[in-house]
């Protein structure tokens, strides 16, 4: 099988890479994406950048110039319940984009039966994801969440790249793991410390925490929930790429 994993920055994917063998660079690409050599598998990896519209654009590039049996979105997301902790696994059974205070629904197609297989081997639930389509406070988050969703957390990528793989008729999976709570905001917007393409640059997050030195306490949290996040990640994907 030819897999597309997608990923919005490199340390999402940085220690599940290392499982998946020598890795070449995709050439003719404006963004970073790999050709690695898995046993079983061809795995084809692109950093999206931050965003729906960065992750749309980098996805209709990569599909034109490379044939993809499956695509995955990989990454991490935010708690929207307190059912969710820093590091837990969770499958989308359910995508929605959150736009100008409305919810726009997009079922995933036979979701769970993979989902079976994969969580034979780690702990991994059923979620709803909330993509957002520019930053928001969970507190905002909160009302456009309907009564009894099962374990919703939100990100800022999955909606398009989901709307994308249907359209172009590609099975299409996405894996998500908690890098902050339900009661924990990202003290800024993301965007801020990316490029105009949505990709992540040091030099932009050293100069935020330069000018708002009030910001380091919580980019630390973050940063190591983000560190127990990719290691479930790794986690999940080589589970993933047993089961296909």
């Amino acid at each position: 099988m030819r897999l597309l994993v997608l990923y919005a920055m490199h340390r999402e994917i940085g220690k599940a890479a290392r499982l998946l063998g020598r890795r070449t660079r995709l050439p003719g690409l404006p963004f970073r994406a790999f050709r690695f050599r898995h046993p079983a598998h061809t795995v084809l990896a692109a950093e999206t950048g931050v965003g729906v519209e960065s992750a749309g654009r980098v996805f209709l590039r990569i599909i034109e110039a490379e044939k993809v049996d499956a695509a995955v979105s990989l990454g991490y997301c935010g708690a929207l319940s307190p059912d969710a902790d820093i590091g837990d696994l969770v499958w989308a059974s359910r995508v929605c984009l959150v736009r100008n205070g409305r919810l726009e629904v997009l079922p995933m197609s036979d979701p769970d039966k993979l989902l079976e297989v994969v969580s034979g081997s780690l702990p991994i639930r059923p979620g709803t994801f909330f993509t957002l389509a520019g930053p928001m406070k969970k507190r905002e988050i909160a009302p456009l969440v309907p009564a009894g969703t099962p374990l919703p957390v939100c990100d800022m990528e999955t909606f398009a790249l989901a709307q994308h793989s249907a359209a172009a008729g590609l099975p299409f999976f996405a894996v998500r793991s908690v890098s902050d709570r339900y009661d924990e905001d990202i003290a800024f917007d993301p965007r801020a410390v990316c490029d105009r393409f949505g990709t992540y640059r040091p030099h932009l997050a050293i100069r935020l925490l330069l000018s708002r030195p009030g910001l380091l306490p919580a980019a630390l949290r973050l940063s190591k929930g983000s560190r127990i996040a990719s290691r479930s990640l790794a986690q999940a994907l080589d589970a993933l790429l047993r089961a296909l």
